[in-house]
């Protein structure tokens, strides 16, 4: 009732002023056709990549334009209307948590009945990210945005040809190297056997910056691997001072592990640092293994066949580590 009303209002105002718009602006531009809505989508800026809840804090700049032609006038100047007295696009973001806008919802109505749409929007959106290759990792960070109309080929989304869409200059994307970017048509589904729906999908194509993890956990799980290997220096008949290095290497591999952690979420499969940091504690138990068969034996008075396994391993567990940082950061 509201709705007929302030239509009623704008049609009158519309022809008390010389203006030649069709009476019915609310309903679709073209009943039983399709309407094209031309968008433009610039990120201006990414404030927050969270790993562990897996979602994307952008600041976007949205515009969007399409023909309506019962809205061609005569007007010397552009004609600015709210959302409630033409009819527009149900525009929104398939994987958003939570937005903002800032600007007030109004419509510019050009002469040849051409509607303007002007939003900036800052929120967070979900990603599906893959961590397996982590922290070499190359991510895909999206934004979709569709109308949500009751006939879904009422309307075509499309990347708008005069207004570019792009990345802002002064974007930063902390701990991320951008390699490229795309705006395209992408067809989706809300749910299961539903219709498919003219979406437009923003794809940020990026790497991670590997630098920070290589000074904050490999260079220190390095220096930790080496303590652990310390432990076939000592004499055998040192088993107190074997056994403390291996068990102090363990607790702070452990600890390493946990801080890892903290920065992923909670995936089923394993990433390329949780192979190595396995695979560390592995061995770092096999040398603490190691330590109480050659006290053992030093107990005895087996002390040459102690120091026998003691060379060998000097030489064994390097390599076995250097096997490990191959295959799970290599290979």
């Amino acid at each position: 009732m509201t709705k007929h009303f302030f239509r009623f209002i704008l049609v009158c105002v519309l022809i008390s002023q010389g203006y030649s718009f069709a009476q019915d602006t609310i309903s679709p531009p073209n009943p039983g056709g399709i309407t094209k809505v031309y968008i433009s989508m610039i990120i201006n800026n990414i404030s927050e990549i969270n790993a562990a809840n897996q979602t994307v804090t952008a600041d976007i700049v949205l515009s969007a334009r399409w023909n309506d032609p019962r809205l061609k006038n005569e007007s010397k100047g552009n004609i600015v209307v709210s959302a409630d007295k033409i009819w527009d696009p149900f525009l929104t973001f398939t994987n958003r948590l939570n937005i903002t806008k800032s600007f007030p919802e109004n419509f510019t109505i050009l002469n040849d009945g051409t509607v303007l749409y002007f939003q900036r929007i800052f929120g967070s959106f979900t990603q599906v990210l893959q961590f397996k290759d982590f922290p070499f990792d190359e991510q895909q960070f999206k934004i979709r945005i569709l109308d949500i109309t009751l006939n879904p080929n009422d309307v075509i989304l499309e990347p708008d040809p005069i207004r570019q869409s792009g990345l802002g200059k002064d974007i930063t994307l902390a701990d991320w190297n951008i390699e490229k970017w795309s705006f395209e048509n992408s067809l989706f589904t809300i749910m299961e056997n539903s219709p498919e729906r003219s979406t437009l999908l923003f794809t940020i194509y990026a790497k991670r910056e590997s630098g920070y993890y290589m000074l904050i956990f490999f260079i220190p799980l390095v220096l930790i691997i080496t303590m652990s290997l310390l432990a076939f220096w000592l004499p055998a008949n040192l088993s107190a001072s074997q056994i403390t290095v291996g068990t102090t290497s363990m607790l702070t591999l452990i600890a390493y592990r946990f801080i890892v952690v903290a920065n992923l979420p909670k995936i089923s499969y394993m990433t390329r640092m949780d192979i190595f940091i396995l695979g560390s504690s592995v061995l770092i138990f096999l040398t603490l293994l190691e330590s109480v068969i050659t006290s053992t034996l030093a107990n005895k008075g087996r002390n040459e066949l102690a120091q026998k396994y003691d060379n060998n391993c000097r030489w064994i567990f390097p390599l076995l580590y250097l096997i490990l940082g191959l295959s799970a950061f290599i290979l």
